[in-house]
């Protein structure tokens, strides 16, 4: 845990600072991205809450919500004949489609057969590959024989990488009994840089681990309103592993309860302290008519 002083570029927020947090805000995650490309960074994770990850949600509609607000993302590329997004196969792409409403004017591949782009496509996006574990491997693969000779741009969303970062004996996938996959994190691992991550915590306390590049790392712990507050800050490229955040919230204890929140119940507490109404939707896209974007 460390402490950090507010750098004279931009305001910054440091331990003891109160948050506010825009949920899934598309403008924080367009800038993350772009400021990492600025820099150089070849392969980019993106992590965010499409659909409220304080309750359970089917497969079909986490990524459905995945679909919808990654076809958002991609639009701050002027073009889009320079992109390619990837889906785990052929079906998916077919529901991407669906999703979409009609064709798009970017590429689609599968991530399992794999068609090699033209040399104008420097710009891949893969779509959470968590399904199956072979999915990172094929992901490393497309990685290392299509997109790095050609110096381009791989952008990983919602592909849950604190499993695959996690190895040894004791990680989520164990070195012993996935070797290929502790392959794939020692080559791939070290070279993700994080443009954008938004990771809840359920709790208690209800808690977030939070980085907008090219910021540091934050656990946050919500607090009534929709803000949070700064406990912990790690300025270094990988995240803090989960069992830090988990240490972090645990001896921060719970928010203050507000006395407005006597009568509620603890779901409808720990939703009002993320700033969610008990019957808000639960997928997060963009207002279309707040936010103008280029057309792509």
């Amino acid at each position: 845990e460390t402490h950090r002083q507010p750098s004279l570029m931009a305001p910054s927020m440091t331990v003891g600072d109160v948050l506010q947090l825009d949920w899934a805000n598309l403008a924080e995650v367009q800038e993350g991205l772009k400021k990492c490309m600025a820099d150089g960074k070849r392969v980019i994770e993106l992590e965010v809450p499409t659909t409220d990850r304080l309750r359970d949600a089917p497969l079909n509609r986490i990524n459905e919500a995945n679909t919808l607000y990654a076809r958002e993302v991609v639009r701050m590329f002027t073009q889009p004949q320079e992109l390619c997004m990837v889906f785990t196969d052929s079906s998916e792409c077919k529901y991407a489609v669906e999703d979409w409403g009609g064709p798009v004017p970017f590429y689609l591949n599968s991530l399992i057969k794999s068609q090699p782009m033209g040399a104008k496509v420097d710009k891949y996006v893969v779509m959470n590959p968590t399904f199956d574990v072979r999915e990172y491997a094929y992901m490393d693969q497309m990685y290392t024989d299509e997109i790095k000779p050609k110096d381009g741009t791989l952008i990983i969303f919602n592909a849950e990488l604190f499993k695959l970062r996690s190895g040894g004996f004791m990680g989520y996938y164990p070195d012993i009994i996935f070797p290929k996959l502790a392959e794939v994190r020692r080559r791939l691992m070290p070279q993700v840089e994080t443009a954008y991550y938004l990771r809840l915590f359920r709790g208690p306390p209800v808690g977030a681990l939070y980085r907008k590049y090219p910021d540091p790392w934050q656990v946050l712990r919500a607090l009534p309103g929709g803000t949070f507050d700064v406990l912990a800050e790690y300025d270094q490229q990988v995240p803090p592993l989960q069992d830090q955040v988990f240490q972090v919230l645990q001896r921060a204890g719970p928010a203050p309860v507000m006395p407005q929140d006597v009568a509620q119940t603890e779901q409808d507490k720990s939703l009002a302290r993320m700033g969610i109404k008990p019957n808000q939707p639960d997928v997060f896209l963009p207002d279309r008519d707040s936010e103008k974007l280029p057309e792509s």
